[in-house]
């Protein structure tokens, strides 16, 4: 391990699980302040948890998928699919999407890496559509040079 960050090697490195979930709040609404200063979940985001992790759990049970003991390090692959034209950061809706998938798809959502690959329009039905996989040593490999040494040193 050296000087690398804790990662385990997967015991199931082939396994995938897709599903949709409806679009999260934004971290600008999923909290409110109360009297004393704390931070609570509005009623908008708990029912998105409950909501989400019916729909994750259900897609979990299809597609038999199975957490894995150890901690490797998870691909989230996301397209947004927003109700509307509007300008909005799709990156401030990762805190809930993410944390709702902690403890059902894996341990932490410290081994999660999310990959926003694309924001669409889609009036009729907005969602999340998103790949879980575990990062390989090759995945991990191939990111490291194409971004550090191919990138970074013509820059």
């Amino acid at each position: 391990m050296g000087d690398d960050v804790f990662r385990h090697k997967p015991k199931y490195p082939n396994m995938t699980l897709k599903f949709a979930v409806p679009i999260p709040p934004s971290v600008n609404h999923m909290y409110y302040n109360t009297r004393f200063g704390g931070k609570h979940l509005t009623k908008q985001a708990e029912q998105y948890i409950a909501t989400s992790r019916a729909i994750i759990n259900q897609c979990i049970e299809d597609q038999h998928w199975i957490v894995q003991d150890d901690n490797p390090w998870y691909y989230v692959d996301m397209v947004f699919y927003m109700p509307d034209r509007r300008i909005r950061d799709s990156h401030n809706c990762l805190k809930l999407l993410l944390d709702v998938m902690q403890g059902i798809i894996f341990k932490n959502d410290y081994y999660a890496l999310p990959r926003i690959q694309s924001v669409e329009y889609d009036k009729q039905n907005p969602r999340v559509e998103i790949i879980v996989h575990v990062q390989t040593k090759s995945e991990r490999e191939k990111a490291i040079y194409v971004i550090s040494k191919e990138n970074l040193a013509s820059a």
